[in-house]
């Protein structure tokens, strides 16, 4: 064999050694490797093992507590409010109120045996009274008992000829503030206007017995030029007098189905409530709209009226009505003195003879 070839087997030889040092060199690292990852594991497991021991839960452990949680939760809700809703109704509560109690965030009406729900919404300014801002005195008129100093109620009356000849003197003398005349009707099945018998004489009267006076017309018609119509007759009416207090359009539902308003739409009565104020505001009195919850949800949409104050009718306390408001009908079974029998009692929250 040739020196040159020995040189060569030499050469491979020692390529062959450095290669085969090379892997070994390698497989010894990823055994190290394997070795501290093992451990790692296993100091890992110890201290998952030491935090369960402890009480302690992984991340998916936990959410499924929490969904178990969850269900246990909407099951025991579910079976409190139904209780709730039971004890109420055994106790004698109506069922409206007792419907009311659990949506609390919606307005419900009842009519014609169905139930509306109603959202309750920020686009129409609130109130913002507490349920225990109000009470009864002794003498069944309502107070304002909340915290608010700037708050200063006024008391009053809206009055018909169903309360007969009124004795004005000792109205006043009992510390009304004011009164809401009814100026007229319109006939519900004919449809013609007609003053109120006692109009002139409750007016002439409350005014010279020094009663700030407004006064409301109880509307039936079906278009806006009837509406129109309405507010007309009303200004004429009231041209001779010292009108302080609101002139308002009464806005209620038809009693039967002879009633010419019995198939209004909410747009219809929407439209012409709007038409009303509209033309008693441009002759320049104060404009206003009375009804009750079942008006300003289902009879009007109220959103379209923010322009007008509202005289909400509500008996009893607290007040299932989140609106603003100016006037408050809280009874109509009220005692006064210089009236017989019964007469709707009513607080106003603005002084409108001082606007």
């Amino acid at each position: 064999m040739s020196r040159r070839v020995k040189t060569q087997n030499i050469i491979s030889i020692i390529f062959l050694s450095l290669v085969a040092l090379l892997a070994l060199s390698f497989c010894i690292v990823l055994l190290l490797r394997n070795a501290a990852l093992k451990k790692e594991e296993e100091a890992v497991q110890s201290e998952l093992d030491a935090l369960n021991e402890e009480g302690y839960y992984t991340t998916t452990e936990t959410q499924v507590m929490i969904d178990a949680a969850k269900d246990e939760a909407q099951e025991a809700g579910k079976e409190s409010v139904l209780d709730d809703m039971q004890t109420q109704l055994e106790s004698g509560t109506s069922a409206i109120s007792t419907i009311r109690s659990v949506f609390t965030d919606q307005l419900v009406v009842a009519d014609s045996g169905r139930y509306f729900f109603f959202p309750i919404t920020d686009e129409i300014e609130h109130h913002g009274f507490g349920t225990e801002d109000f009470t009864f005195n002794d003498d069944g008129f309502l107070e304002y008992t909340g915290e608010d100093s700037s708050v200063e109620i006024l008391n009053g009356i809206d009055v018909s000829k169903f309360q007969g000849e009124i004795d004005w003197e000792s109205v006043a003398a009992s510390g009304i503030d004011f009164a809401i005349i009814r100026a007229g009707v319109r006939g519900s099945t004919e449809g013609k206007i007609l003053e109120d018998d006692t109009f002139q004489y409750n007016i002439e009267n409350a005014i010279a017995n020094g009663i700030e006076v407004g006064v409301y017309f109880y509307s039936q018609a079906i278009t806006d030029a009837e509406a129109e119509e309405e507010a007309q007759f009303v200004l004429d009416l009231i041209e001779p007098y010292e009108i302080t207090y609101p002139v308002v359009i009464d806005i209620e539902s038809a009693d039967s189905s002879s009633a010419r308003t019995y198939e209004q739409t909410q747009s219809q009565y929407t439209s012409g409530a709007k038409k009303f104020c509209e033309l008693v505001e441009g002759a320049g009195y104060e404009a206003m709209i009375y009804g009750n919850v079942k008006s300003f949800t289902l009879l009007m949409d109220l959103t379209l009226l923010t322009d007008y104050d509202t005289w909400i009718a509500y008996y009893g306390t607290p007040l299932y009505y989140p609106y603003e408001f100016g006037i408050w009908q809280y009874s109509s079974s009220g005692s006064v003195d210089g009236i017989e029998g019964e007469v709707d009692l009513n607080i106003a929250i603005k002084n409108y003879a001082a606007d």
